[in-house]
């Protein structure tokens, strides 16, 4: 649970305050770290949960309350072992942007705010925020939702995949900016969950389709734009497969300057570089399939 929130994709802003509650959580979050057993299938107990965040082999209770004995006894019995307690706000958890916030063409917006954003905002993406990453305040979503805006052609790329949607920010500004089909895939459950719930306050749900993903690897052979923006282990792990290969166009965030060279080694295998930006250390990157890069596409040149 502990990271350095400079190098991971954690949010650093002020939050919109909706009513008694941190966005839609309480104020306060009460997590026991669980490790599972393997092939473990009981329910977490319900009294007091705000919500699961399963990481193989962790699962993470977040609770609205102290967690009593007996519930802790009862995870034991569904195969649950507690291996860790946290006790955090849930601004530190998360913390969480204003009312909105202009990111390129696009404000995204909390849903109790939508009709105080100025009219001038073309592209709006209403976020109800809970224990999913993704509010669109830190750089790698910023530098993705820029960068897309940059280089999405709606004539070409008419079909999309967001792995590792999170809130489903990236797909929703995909969606927004023309997609004609968006899968949002993610293999946390609850990031589904949050994801399917802000397709439907965006009235989006005849374009962007959310699922459950059984895990990195499973990109799929649909779509023509694939966007992902994970943290640096997942990157990895998503570029060692070889679906992600037949997109014709990939547009990458996740990672630091750093640690560019060796992201790039892995692309460049297959992909072209077409356009690169930076905002505090991160970076993100567009590339065109080698076979795609004759086919009529407008050129994008890569960015100091």
């Amino acid at each position: 649970m502990a990271q350095d929130g400079s190098k991971v994709k954690r949010s650093s802003q002020t939050f919109c305050s909706c009513g008694g509650t941190h966005n839609g959580l309480p104020r306060q979050l009460y997590v026991l770290e669980c490790l599972a057993q393997p092939g473990q299938t009981g329910e977490v107990p319900r009294e007091g949960l705000v919500g699961c965040w399963r990481e193989p082999p962790f699962v993470y209770c977040f609770y609205d309350r102290q967690v009593t004995d007996l519930v802790e006894a009862d995870l034991a019995v569904k195969g649950f072992h507690v291996t860790g307690r946290y006790e955090m706000s849930s601004a530190q958890w998360q913390p969480r942007p204003g009312p909105w916030t202009t990111v390129g063409p696009f404000c995204i917006v909390c849903p109790c705010h939508k009709k105080d954003v100025p009219l001038t905002h073309a592209l709006p993406i209403a976020l109800h925020l809970g224990l999913v990453f993704g509010s669109g305040v830190h750089p790698t979503t910023q530098l993705c939702l820029k960068l897309l805006a940059q280089v999405f052609d709606p004539e070409s790329m008419k079909t999309v995949v967001d792995l590792g949607t999170g809130t489903g920010i990236l797909a929703l500004a995909a969606a927004r900016l023309g997609a004609q089909q968006v899968l949002a895939l993610d293999v946390n459950p609850l990031a589904v969950q949050e994801a399917a719930a802000n397709i439907v306050e965006n009235d989006l749900e005849h374009v962007v389709f959310p699922a459950a993903a059984e895990g990195l690897y499973a990109v799929g052979r649909f779509g023509q734009l694939l966007l992902i923006n994970l943290e640096w282990p997942s990157l990895c792990a998503v570029l060692q497969t070889d679906d992600w290969k037949h997109f014709p166009w990939v547009l990458c965030s996740g990672y630091l300057e750093a640690q560019a060279d060796t992201l790039h080694r892995m692309l460049a295998q297959t992909h072209d570089l077409r356009s690169q930006t930076t905002e505090k250390d991160w970076v993100a990157s567009f590339w065109i399939r080698l076979s795609s890069s004759k086919e009529n596409m407008a050129p994008h040149s890569p960015e100091p």
